[in-house]
């Protein structure tokens, strides 16, 4: 059983990490970052960069070659230790959502829950969906949900394991603006009010900007591999570090609108 973590450990810590499909196709090297409880954390990058790939490795859908994975202090993976999906603390959202279509919104919440009776798994599942407001919609066919009301019930499902971490891949990038703003600032205001510690990956600069307690930065040169100290910016939790290879993955500059926090290095890691 996962512990509560005291006040100066964080709820999820990455340290050292490595992966790649292969020794010519490095994704992820020397990856570490720390987020606390009821924080989000932002991983910002192009496509390819291995952002997903990071989720995957915590949610335990792959394994990685080197470095450690704690919730709370226990250990995930790492040091000869692989924990199965199902058993760690870990909610996740994809882009796609991945709602069963053939199941309403309360039974794809349900799928969630293990133990307990009927009666009590109903009543977590509703409960769950009406913290996120769209009890109403509990009979509902995905198929005639909205966007917005997809991603809610995946959330929900997700959420109803009471899970210490979540990680969000890109779950916004399909909405229109106004449905984008409204519901982003509705689900992360209830993850930040459940304590749950939350990283989420994007490509777009002003959204890790607006949603983000702290954020990480991929990065990529043309000499090779760069290793990026990045910023907090919300200004209290402690910067982090990431190390990408991919030749996939394009250079963030300050013109895209965010900047290195003053006094934090970045350098060439061979």
């Amino acid at each position: 059983m996962m512990h509560q973590n005291s006040k100066s450990e964080p709820t999820l810590e990455v340290e050292d990490l490595a992966f790649g499909y292969g020794p010519r196709q490095p994704v992820i090297d020397g990856l570490s970052l720390c987020v606390d409880r009821g924080r989000v954390h932002a991983v910002l990058g192009c496509s390819g960069c291995g952002k997903t790939t990071l989720l995957r490795l915590i949610a335990g859908l792959e394994r990685l070659e080197r470095g450690r994975i704690r919730v709370d202090g226990v250990p995930l993976a790492g040091d000869g230790v692989h924990l199965a999906p199902e058993r760690r603390p870990v909610g996740m959202v994809f882009q796609d959502y991945a709602l069963f279509p053939h199941r309403t919104a309360r039974r794809n919440v349900l799928f969630g829950i293990r133990g307990g009776t009927r009666r009590e798994r109903i009543r977590r599942a509703d409960e769950t969906l009406d913290s996120l407001g769209v009890l109403e919609l509990a009979d509902r066919m995905p198929h005639t949900l909205s966007g917005g009301q997809q991603q809610r019930i995946a959330l929900a499902r997700s959420l109803v394991r009471k899970p210490r971490v979540m990680l969000l891949d890109e779950p916004f990038s399909s909405l229109d603006a106004e449905t984008r703003t409204k519901v982003r600032t509705e689900i992360l205001g209830v993850l930040r009010a459940s304590g749950v510690a939350t990283l989420i990956v994007t490509h777009d600069p002003a959204e890790a900007e607006a949603v983000a307690d702290s954020t990480s930065w991929v990065a990529s040169c043309q000499t090779g591999p760069r290793f990026v100290t990045i910023g907090d910016t919300g200004g209290t939790a402690a910067a982090t570090e990431v190390c990408v290879r991919s030749p996939d993955v394009g250079e963030i500059k300050e013109s895209d609108g965010l900047k290195p926090s003053e006094g934090l290095r970045s350098a060439d890691h061979g």
